[in-house]
């Protein structure tokens, strides 16, 4: 019996082993298949998480987020495509074709971004969509594909942007580019952009003519200074520095075309800014005035004969009084040469240190006679006005002594005073000096009208920090009410023989100096005041 309980364990003890075993295993299975569930359940749920994350931003998105497939049937779209499509559901275009929304002439486009997405590349393209109110609107897709967790493309993502207004704006500026671009290249004068070097960008039709080119390529990438005259360099390179610092400018220069021929221009110059507010380019407007220049030098000389005709006639109306003075060392010259000739004719007597007084004395009359003729020749001539640097009593002092004779045959008194010192005024000194006795003479007739004048004129010159002003006053009855507002135009006058040209050639000569001249009635009498430009500093 011992022996059958024996062997009885023995049989029994490895399947109780077995049993055991059986139960331990179980249970790890069992945890193990917990774990595997726990975690199924934890992925699910993470799942979940990103498949509503997902939901969320593509509904929420600010622009169109829309899924499509291979043949163009939309899936899904978000409320921001809907709004681009002018409705509100989703029903009216999801499983509906995408190209039933897109405009006709972008289909063929739009099939090619589709097959290139579905082979796996990102594309991008603009076109136009129709509404469902019919109409049309510009829109920007960038495309991707959307792939599942075996990497097979399954459909075409897309975030689709209004650009809209963006296009507007675009027709805008292309249309004011072209508006620009027509009036320039329609404009008759020239207009052209260039560098700060001076190489010319741009440059118009009308530009082209001036410079006798018949293409573009003639004239685009070189340098203005190879047409603008060497003389005019300095000054173009100020003036196109003073644009690159911002400031417009204008400038009259001279140019030789490709053909070789001269020609006057006249450039207005203006800074061309960029969005920084850098300035980019010099853009200039210039026109030919090369007419314009030869009628000003044809007026230019018509005014120096005017001015010289001028002078001739002063010189008529003072013939007497130099006629008078001339005659005065004429006469002593005459009288001492004959005293000379007497004394050294004596057969006894002879002294010689009266015969060297006698003839110094021919010397200093000679001398007389000289200096009134040279100043009547220098009045007179013709010759190129030439500013330079002069005093003004030095030219009243002239011109005084020139008047002197017929202001002593009138018995005029003239007094003189001036501020001391007397900056230098930079003048013609012949023309200035024209003007000057212009309006003396004036002075002096102005007093002869009527014995009752008072016999004196005043001058008084004044200084100021750039210019010198010379007051001349007579004690006459003055100017004419009705004839001050046209003064200063020729051929108006108060004199019965007079031309009416001296005070409108004296305006226009002080103007052309950059002075000024100008009336004002005294009482009594009247006041001219003359005023002219301080000598130029040099640097």
């Amino acid at each position: 019996m011992g022996s059958n309980l024996l062997i009885g364990c023995l049989i029994l003890f490895p399947l109780l082993a077995r049993l055991f075993w059986l139960q331990n295993h179980n249970t790890l299975v069992r945890q193990k298949l917990m774990a595997a569930r726990k975690r199924c359940s934890e992925m699910h749920e993470q799942l979940s998480e990103q498949a509503e994350l997902f939901r969320t931003m593509f509904d929420s998105a600010p622009e169109c987020v829309k899924l499509q497939n291979e043949d163009g049937t939309i899936v899904r779209i978000n409320a921001t495509g809907l709004s681009l499509l002018e409705t509100d559901t989703p029903a009216t275009i999801v499983g509906q074709s995408v190209y039933s929304v897109i405009a006709p002439e972008y289909h063929q486009a739009y099939q090619k971004l589709t097959d290139s997405v579905f082979l796996g590349n990102t594309e991008c393209m603009e076109f136009e969509l129709i509404t469902f109110e019919g109409r049309r609107r510009w829109l920007e897709t960038h495309a991707v594909p959307l792939r599942n967790d075996q990497g097979d493309i399954k459909a075409l993502l897309a975030i689709t942007r209004d650009i809209e207004e963006r296009k507007q704006m675009s027709y805008q500026m292309e249309e004011q580019r072209n508006r620009l671009q027509t009036i320039i290249e329609s404009e008759p004068e020239c207009v052209k952009l260039q560098d700060r070097y001076g190489t010319i960008l741009e440059m118009n039709p009308a530009g082209l003519v001036l410079l006798n080119a018949t293409h573009s390529t003639e004239v685009i990438g070189r340098s203005v200074y190879e047409f603008l005259n060497s003389e005019y360099h300095e000054a173009y390179q100020a003036l196109t520095q003073e644009v690159f610092a911002g400031n417009p400018g204008c400038m009259e220069f001279e140019v030789t075309g490709i053909s070789g021929a001269h020609r006057w221009l006249e450039t207005h110059a203006a800074p061309l800014w960029d969005n920084t507010g850098k300035v980019t380019a010099l853009l200039a407007i210039t026109r030919d005035i090369d007419d314009r220049k030869q009628s000003e030098d044809k007026m230019r000389r018509q005014h120096e004969e005017l001015a010289h005709v001028c002078r001739l006639s002063t010189i008529g109306e003072l013939a007497t009084g130099l006629a008078h003075e001339l005659n005065q060392p004429l006469c002593a010259i005459s009288s001492y040469a004959e005293s000379a000739v007497l004394l050294n004719a004596r057969p006894y007597g002879k002294d010689p240190t009266k015969v060297d007084q006698i003839l110094q004395k021919i010397v200093c009359q000679t001398e007389r006679a000289n200096g009134i003729l040279q100043r009547l020749r220098d009045f007179v001539r013709k010759k190129t006005p030439k500013p330079q640097a002069n005093q003004a009593l030095s030219l009243i002092e002239n011109m005084l002594e020139f008047i002197d004779p017929e202001r002593r045959r009138q018995g005029i008194i003239i007094n003189v005073t001036h501020d001391d010192p007397l900056p230098d005024i930079w003048v013609d000194r012949v023309q200035i000096e024209q003007v000057i006795l212009n309006l003396i003479t004036n002075a002096i007739q102005a007093t002869n009208l009527n014995p009752d004048n008072p016999r004196k004129l005043s001058i008084n010159i004044m200084a100021a920090d750039s210019d010198v002003t010379i007051m001349i006053r007579d004690y006459a009855g003055g100017v004419p009410d009705k004839i001050r507002p046209n003064l200063f135009t020729p051929f108006i006058t108060t004199k019965e023989q007079g031309l009416g040209i001296g005070l409108a050639l004296s305006h226009s000569i002080a103007e052309a100096h950059g002075g000024r001249l100008r009336y004002q009635p005294a009482d009594p009498g009247s006041l001219f005041s003359l005023t002219l430009p301080c000598r130029v500093q040099d640097a």
